[in-house]
C-alpha cells in the first residue's frame, strides 16, 4: 500500500525568506517524521508565522497572552483508535522566535525552525513535553530525527 501524503506549506512572515531549497528542507522534515511512525496518509499544513500571529493563536485556543515557537492542532473530525493510521494537522511555527534562539544558541536559523516542525508533528503523534521523563524522551526523538535529516541536534536544555 502506498504512501499518500499531502503536504502544504504557507509563508505569512517575512523575517526569513523562504525559497525553494527551505521549502523542500521542510518538506523533506515532515516526510521523514512520518515515515518514522509509518503514517500511510493523512494531510499536513504547516503555516510559518511571526511572533503577532502565533501569539494570538495562543491567545485564541489556549488562553495563553505571549509569542511561543510552536502550536500544532489535530484536524481529523474523529481520530481512529491507531493514531499512526492518519494524520491531518496543522503545524504553526515562529521564524521569529527561531532566529531569535538561532542567534542566542549559534546554531542555524533552519535548523532551529526544523526542530519546531518536528516538535509539532511529535505532539500530534501523542508525544507530551509535560513532565522531565517525558520532555526527556520526546526531546531525544527530536534529536534522532534531527541527525537523521543532516541538521544534528537542535535544541538546546535549559
Amino acid at each position: 500500500m502506498g504512501r499518500k501524503i499531502r503536504i502544504a506549506i504557507t509563508n505569512q512572515q517575512q523575517v526569513m525568506p523562504i525559497k525553494t531549497r527551505e521549502r523542500k528542507r521542510l518538506q523533506k522534515t515532515i516526510e521523514t517524521v512520518l515515515q518514522h511512525k509509518s503514517v500511510p496518509e493523512g494531510e499536513v499544513s504547516l503555516a510559518i508565522v511571526d511572533d503577532k500571529t502565533i501569539a494570538r493563536l495562543a491567545k485564541e485556543y489556549f488562553g495563553r497572552r505571549q509569542a511561543t515557537d510552536v502550536i500544532s492542532f489535530d484536524l481529523r473530525e474523529k481520530p481512529p483508535a491507531d493514531s499512526n493510521k492518519r494524520m491531518d494537522c496543522e503545524v504553526v511555527v515562529n521564524a521569529q522566535e527561531a532566529l531569535r534562539r538561532s542567534r542566542a544558541n549559534a546554531i542555524d536559523a533552519w535548523a532551529e525552525l526544523n526542530l519546531y516542525v518536528v516538535h509539532g508533528l511529535l505532539h500530534q503523534m501523542g508525544y507530551n513535553d509535560q513532565q522531565k521523563r517525558q520532555a526527556r524522551l520526546m526531546h531525544a526523538k527530536e534529536d534522532e530525527l534531527l541527525e537523521a535529516l543532516g541538521l544534528g541536534k537542535v535544541f538546546h536544555y535549559k
